[in-house]
């Protein structure tokens, strides 16, 4: 009886264990997926966040409104004003 009940209590324990070591991997392998797929935009003098995402757009299949907000989310940007000759821009998505 004793046991019965210590060999539930590691099969229970293996199988938390196990679940745990699969989502870790697999959001670990996500993250990397991620960081492989990431390009660097180094904006240009006068140019706009229009500009920027249209030929992503296209590339990609995508409505333009939906790449422009996306960069904006991943790289904290409220309005083209907030965008500088110079900076660097990540697009990850």
């Amino acid at each position: 009886m004793k046991r019965e009940r210590h060999i539930g209590r590691f099969l229970l324990a293996l199988a938390v264990t196990c679940s745990v070591g699969l989502y870790v991997g697999h959001s670990l392998g996500e993250t990397v997926k991620a960081q492989e797929d990431a390009r660097v935009h180094i904006v240009d003098q006068g140019e706009t966040l229009w500009e920027i995402a249209r030929p992503i757009a296209d590339e990609r299949g995508m409505d333009i409104r939906e790449v422009i907000y996306e960069i904006s989310v991943n790289n904290d940007i409220n309005s083209n004003d907030d965008i500088r000759p110079g900076q660097r821009l990540v697009i990850n998505f």
